[in-house]
């Protein structure tokens, strides 16, 4: 089977659309299908990453002008148009969508291109033209957000059951964090534009606690990464790291977390590691808040909102915490049953 995946990173978006699509595209290939990945090129990308994992890139031109239409840097309908001219000539079994600019109109002008569509989305707030659609994410009401929005034959995957988890993630032993935070660990994504890592550091290193380990992890494309790393260097207990490929390790060794409400969540709740959660786009800030609720985070607010010296303050009481950071844990657990089988299945219905 033939799968097109189009995706975009950039500054403005972020990396967490290619990453979650990085690993749907492993699990597919696990099953024999051979998968392309179609990407514009923004400030930001991720094609080397994308290409050193094994996957070819077609690659659509830079935009011409400020970014346009929620991140897509064209218009919608040229973005179909060149895509269609990268796809010609080729069989698209399945074409998956992870892009919060793309709606029906773009889907519309490839269907006759491709076999299946399948969107990943988050926000239910468009219409689509899709054979699947996949949103992970646990808000209000979820099993039903999308009942107007997509075909009636369309198979919609929902909820935390679906999450897609990266296979190091599933090796990973869980454990129960009791007892004293001995470690913690620091993402706050693969960019983090505004140094919420910064504030979050210095917020650790207002409490003074030499007796606690941080690891600070930031992405390649960082712009703060070399004075992070500088100031990670003058403390023997601050622990530095770019780029890695062993996340799972990190955060399982962590006994709390600090970071943004994006892909990584589902990765911290699927190991049981509690989190101070600071939202750092728009679209985190409904899905952080369905979480605090059920009280598997500890939501701060965005990231315009928290200061240095709350973060100190809450990060404080949730080191002296025991029973929360337990509790959350427990609770985490229990979004995520049945995950491994629900998402084997739905690999498995999608490459029917």
């Amino acid at each position: 089977m033939n799968v097109y995946i189009r995706v975009d990173a950039s500054l403005e978006i972020g990396t967490g659309h290619v990453m979650r699509c990085l690993t749907l595209a492993d699990k597919l290939r696990e099953q024999g299908a051979v998968v392309c990945f179609i990407c514009r090129e923004h400030p930001g990308h991720l094609w080397g990453l994308i290409e050193q994992i094994g996957y070819t890139v077609l690659k659509l031109p830079p935009p011409k002008a400020p970014l346009h239409c929620h991140w897509l840097g064209v218009p919608v309908s040229v973005d179909a148009s060149q895509t269609k001219e990268l796809l010609e000539g080729k069989v698209i079994d399945l074409l998956i969508i992870d892009h919060y600019s793309l709606n029906i109109e773009w889907e519309l002008c490839l269907r006759g291109t491709v076999n299946k569509i399948m969107v990943i989305d988050d926000l239910a707030d468009r219409k689509h033209d899709c054979d699947y659609l996949l949103d992970q994410n646990y808000l209000e009401h979820y099993q039903y957000r999308y009942l107007p929005l997509v075909p009636p034959y369309c198979k919609t995957f929902l909820g935390p059951s679906y999450v897609l988890i990266r296979s190091e993630f599933y090796k990973q032993a869980k454990r129960i964090r009791s007892g004293t935070v001995r470690r913690i660990f620091l993402f706050f994504g693969g960019i983090d534009q505004t140094n919420e890592t910064g504030k979050a550091l210095a917020a650790f290193l207002e409490l003074g606690r030499q007796d606690i380990e941080i690891d600070v992890v930031v992405g390649h494309s960082n712009p703060f990464k070399n004075e992070l790393a500088s100031l990670c260097h003058l403390h023997d207990h601050l622990h530095f790291h770019c780029q890695v490929n062993n996340m799972a390790e990190l955060m399982s060794h962590a006994d709390l977390s600090i970071g943004a409400g994006g892909t990584t969540t589902w990765e911290r709740l699927y190991l049981g590691l509690p989190s101070l959660v600071i939202s750092i786009a728009a679209n985190q800030e409904k899905i952080c808040e369905g979480l605090a609720k059920e009280k598997v985070i500890k939501y701060l607010g965005k990231k315009e909102t928290v200061t240095q010296s709350f973060l100190t303050l809450q990060l404080k009481k949730m080191i002296k915490n025991e029973d929360e950071r337990l509790e959350m844990a427990r609770l985490a657990s229990l979004l995520f049953k049945d995950a491994k089988f629900n998402q084997q299945a739905m690999i498995k219905q999608i490459l029917e």
